[in-house]
């Protein structure tokens, strides 16, 4: 099949929308007789013309698929219906859960998920008997301002110790 290369037909801008209902039969009286009388010495308004009468049937003409595209529309269709009626309802695919074998093996799991969660979460949440951080560091500032005063009484009991020594050594 050989290609055109012809370039299409201009037609006059004015005249351009009437060309188009001209084809179509819509365009009636004064309007359609001034249309003819310029098509008469107007080429590329012509030729427009021409080439709509050539190209829009061609965008209505329908494009209807074969025997064959049919056949295996239908056959797909019924594949898929026979799969949907073997699956069978949602509500049977949980009930398999509730099965006698497969309850025990949930409620283990449950059981074994609970104990690790509680064992392993142990420092994660805080407990009411722990104090924070922040309230263990408050109790133990009062005693580190006070260390000098707590060395001296741990020499004196030094001192009490070595006079106790010295006193048994004499006698």
């Amino acid at each position: 099949m050989a290609v055109q290369n012809n370039p299409l037909s201009t037609p006059c801008k004015t005249f351009e929308e009437d060309l188009v209902l001209f084809h179509y039969g819509d365009l009636r009286g004064e309007e359609r007789e001034a249309l003819q009388s310029h098509m008469n010495g107007c080429a590329g308004c012509a030729g427009f013309l021409k080439e709509l009468g050539k190209l829009l049937p061609l965008t209505i003409k329908t494009d209807e698929p074969g025997q064959t595209f049919w056949n295996d529309y239908s056959r797909e269709l019924r594949h898929k219906l026979d799969a949907a009626a073997e699956k069978g309802p949602w509500w049977e695919s949980v009930a398999i859960i509730f099965q006698p074998r497969l309850l025990s093996a949930a409620a283990g799991a449950t059981v074994v998920v609970i104990a690790l969660a509680l064992t392993l979460g142990r420092g994660l949440w805080p407990t009411k008997d722990a104090p924070h951080d922040d309230a263990a560091m408050m109790e133990a500032l009062p005693v580190a301002e006070n260390l000098e005063f707590f060395r001296a009484m741990d020499v004196l009991d030094d001192l009490d110790l070595l006079e106790s020594m010295g006193s048994q050594g004499a006698a």
